[in-house]
Formats: C-alpha cells, structure tokens, sequence
C-alpha cells in the first residue's frame, strides 16, 4: 500500500474506531510492550510517519515512510542482558518468524522485520514485534497471551542498526493504525497509561577507549577504559545522547590533574538527533601529568556530564636501577619508607597508587638523598614512585 493511502487509513480508521469499538478499547488497552524503565533502560526514537517526515505531534520523531514505533536501548551489553518484550494485550499468537542473526548494525530494507511475533488481539486488531532476539521465543503459535505477559527478548535482527524493539499495530492486517494520540495524529490513544512524548535532551551514557571508535564499537562498547598508559597512543571519550535539537551546540574541555585545560573540541548540529553517538579523542600527552584528568562535557553552555580517567606509567614498570639514580628503603616507625639515593638534579617527586590516584608526600631532603614521607598512612602495598630529572621521569615500582 503507498504512503499516502496509508496516512489516510489511519486517520478514518481512527474515526471509525472511536464510534464502533467498546468504551474500554476508546480509552485505550494496550500495555508498554517492554520491560524496561523508559529513559533509563529505553527510549523512543521514531514514531509513525503521518506524511511530510512528521510524527503524530506535529515533530520529526520519524523517517520517512515508518510505519511503527522504535523503542530503542543503549547499547549491545544491555540487549545482552536480556530486556523482555511484553505482549501489549489480551490475544493469541498468529505468527512466529526465528532463526535470524540478531546483531545487525546496517540499514538493509530487505531483511525486513528479522525475527518477530505476530498477535491477533480483540476487534480485529494485530499487534507486530520486530528485530527480536534469535531463540528467544517465549510463546508458541496458537497460544493466548494476556498484557504484560513476556513473549521475547529485544534483539537487533533484520533491518536494524541498533537493539530496538520495532512496534506496530493493525486493524484487520489491512490499515496501519498509530496507537499515539496527537494533533497531527490519530484523536484518541491506544495506551492504557501512555509513555511521554519525549523531546528533552539527555546525555545517557558515557565512556572511554584506547583507540578512535567506529559507532559499531561504540555500540558494542568494545574494551571500555578507564586508566590509561603510555602504551595507550590514544585516548577517546564518548556519549550517547538524545534530543539534540537542530542549531544547537556541544562542547568538551580536557583538564589535567593540576584542573588546566588542556584541550578544547566543539561541535555544531544541524539536524534533530535523537539517539546520537559522539566522541573526541587525544593523543597520549608527552611529558604527561600522571593522576586524575577531567573531562567536561556541555550542551547549549551548559555542564551536562563529567568523566574522569586515570593517566599512569605503565603498570608492567618494574623496580630498576637507572645510572646514578636508585631506590633503597629506610625504616621510620618500623615501617619502610622509598629513600632517593643519587642525582641532585631531581626536580618532581611523585607518589601513586598503582590504580593511578595521587598520593600527598613530604619530602625531606638530607646529604644521601631524598626521603618520600606520605602524609597519611596507605594501605600496604605496591606504589608508583616517580622521580623527574632533567633527563625525564623514572618510575620505581615500591612497597610502602
């Protein structure tokens, strides 16, 4: 059926049933077909397209052509998880389609719904469950289901970019109806209780990697960091939003341990967005400040999100003796305590856990050497000793 006899449909189909069908399904009787919080397990990111790229409120909520709603995850560990797909009311199970992959990242037409369930429900209404999870069937052809009954698990099947669960439904199988109530839309909601329409923005999730991302591993969340090394030449930070309005702006700011900016990334948008993937990365800073860095993240002027990371000598640094400079131990309160013996050309001495945090130290200075002195007490362990010189910084491995 063309886009534009569909439109239609809906809007006479809705008429049709706001006078014929029961009082009960006038005030709606679907239930959220998930089980999950919407905002922070879901959101919503395509409705029905009403004609001219416009969902059911007069928005851009959709693409062109869509005939369901999106009700779309955060990422691949979630859809791994497992997040149930709920029958949306009383009826019985029509259809069954399984065994396709279920971890597409690609716009492909062709793959259609992937795995999904169909169910036939009172007054000749059909509800469609698309890009289900594959083997994650819960009911069989033939069964009757009751709302809010699980029947599946979300998946990214057939022609799906992202772990979504594509919702449509239909009166006879013959009319696409839009179970939304809006002024561009269809007068009465077919939801019991329905889900906000939703245009806020939300940074949603964060994190780190040691490599410049394609959004598939970003999707996937591919070895996620939060201490980085040497070894590490780049160091990425990345989001997950939604509702990023078109002309709006971004902005990132990198700050070192000592909170001095060490560099600044906007961007511009010039669309709607929403459910965007974003990310800036650095490379691994010569000379670096070990410690703590910061990462500022702002929409429109304003701090939306804050991420921290950890840059450290390699963890695989071992005790070692560099010409002229070396590491013994005194004892001081029956404990040992890092004394430097060597160079008098040290200009920085610095202690960290081996997780990276920065420990306070006093230094006492005496003909032999330096003595290190933490200024509280540390749990017994292994430590990073730093010792900077005019020919760079070494790093002893110690036992405080």
């Amino acid at each position: 059926m063309e886009l534009k006899k569909i439109i239609k449909s809906v809007f006479y189909l809705s008429t049709f049933i706001l006078w014929t069908a029961p009082i009960s399904a006038q005030n709606g009787q679907f239930v959220t077909p998930l089980e999950a919080e919407y905002g922070k397990d879901f959101i919503i990111v395509n409705y029905v397209d009403w004609g001219g790229v416009k969902d059911h409120q007069c928005g851009t909520k959709t693409y062109k052509g869509h005939q369901g709603t999106d009700m779309v995850l955060r990422s691949f560990p979630q859809m791994d998880s497992g997040v149930y797909v709920l029958a949306a009311d009383t009826g019985v199970v029509t259809f069954i389609h399984d065994g396709e992959y279920d971890r597409n990242t690609k716009t492909v037409p062709p793959l259609g719904f992937g795995n999904y369930i169909a169910i036939r429900h009172p007054n000749k209404m059909y509800s469609y469950y698309a890009h289900l999870k594959k083997n994650s069937m819960l009911v069989q052809v033939g069964e009757t289901v009751s709302p809010g009954q699980r029947i599946a698990e979300v998946g990214s099947s057939g022609n799906s970019t992202d772990p979504h669960l594509h919702f449509e439904t239909w009166f006879d199988s013959l009319y696409l109806v839009d179970p939304f109530q809006g002024p561009c839309g269809n007068p009465i909601t077919r939801w019991k209780e329905p889900l906000p329409y939703d245009t806020s923005y939300k940074f949603w999730e964060g994190g780190m990697m040691n490599f410049i991302p394609t959004v598939d591993s970003l999707r996937f969340r591919v070895q996620e960091r939060t201490v980085f090394t040497p070894e590490d030449s780049i160091i990425t930070f990345w989001g997950l939003q939604y509702g990023l309005r078109k002309g709006a702006t971004s902005k990132v700011i990198w700050k070192t341990p000592d909170n001095q900016v060490w560099f600044t990334f906007k961007n511009n948008y010039k669309k709607d967005w929403w459910y965007y993937y974003y990310f800036t990365y650095i490379r691994f800073p010569q000379n670096p400040q070990w410690g703590q860095w910061t990462i500022e993240y702002y929409y429109e002027d304003s701090l939306v999100h804050v991420h921290h990371f950890i840059l450290q000598p390699s963890l695989s640094t071992q005790p070692k003796k560099v010409a002229g400079l070396s590491v013994r131990y005194e004892m001081v309160d029956r404990r040992p305590v890092p004394f430097i013996t060597g160079r008098k050309e040290i200009t920085e001495v610095l202690l960290y856990e081996m997780a990276g945090r920065r420990v306070p130290i006093e230094l006492f200075k005496t003909s032999k050497g330096i003595r290190v002195m933490p200024t509280s007490h540390p749990i017994p362990g292994y430590y990073l000793l730093h010792v900077r010189t005019r020919n760079g910084v070494h790093a002893f491995k110690v036992r405080i």
